[in-house]
């Protein structure tokens, strides 16, 4: 069974067994939920028109519910691996198109100013660590390809109570991700661990979406000239 497979599996069964509730999306509950959504949200906390968020397993819908709350100015959209999460995305959140699709083995040709993704990179079930570092790079060098200003991740972290580790959960050293960041995304970036829970919250820029913010001249230098 190969990633998206076991994937599908993995979070049909909890669907089954929760409905729409966080549970089904792996989420201890909605205060823990939240408060990662709160951290990935930050991504794009300085824009001031409407802009497009792309969810990668959208779930419910519940990032798209709380986006309608607390940034009313972005379009909500999503892909999932699991047909019935996506179908309910689009029922609650008709001015937005939902996919059923595997971004990682086929790069989809539309572009959003911002991705999103939580919690994908927690449960790593069946797969063997090289295999699931290989789906993370994948997964990030998708998003990366996809937004137009920047996309936002979480991972668990490897600087955790030891008595909370579970064999089947992926903790990502914060050091190789970053290296695998800058030698093959981009230069800016944000690590945030700020927060109560065992998690830290990876931010990335695109290099143009960082240059537009900072036009003052005297910025010029740290920026390469602009492919034509």
């Amino acid at each position: 069974m190969d990633i998206a497979e076991e994937q599908r599996a993995f979070y049909g069964a909890l669907l089954d067994q929760y409905g729409d509730d966080p549970r089904a999306l792996s989420h201890r509950d909605q205060a823990t939920q939240y408060e990662r959504f709160h951290r990935l949200a930050r991504v794009f906390e300085h824009e001031q028109g409407p802009f497009s968020v792309h969810e990668i397993g959208c779930g419910m819908g519940h990032f798209g519910e709380f986006l309608e709350r607390h940034h009313p100015g972005a379009l909500y959209s999503g892909s999932d691996v699991h047909p019935s999460f996506a179908e309910a995305c689009a029922r609650k959140f008709p001015r937005g198109s939902f996919h059923t699709r595997d971004v990682v083995a086929s790069l989809p040709p539309e572009r959003y100013d911002f991705l999103t993704l939580s919690g994908t990179f927690n449960v790593r079930l069946s797969a063997t660590p090289e295999a699931w570092r290989g789906f993370v790079q994948g997964m990030l060098r998708a998003m990366y390809a996809m937004c137009t200003r920047g996309f936002a991740v979480n991972f668990l972290t490897t600087f955790h109570d030891p008595e909370y580790t579970r064999a089947e959960l992926h903790y990502e050293p914060p050091g190789a991700l970053l290296d695998f960041v800058v030698g093959q995304l981009s230069r800016f970036w944000e690590l945030d661990a700020a927060g109560p829970l065992y998690e830290y919250t990876l931010r990335v820029y695109r290099p143009e979406h960082v240059r537009a913010r900072h036009a003052d001249p005297a910025f010029t230098r740290y920026f390469k000239p602009a492919s034509p």
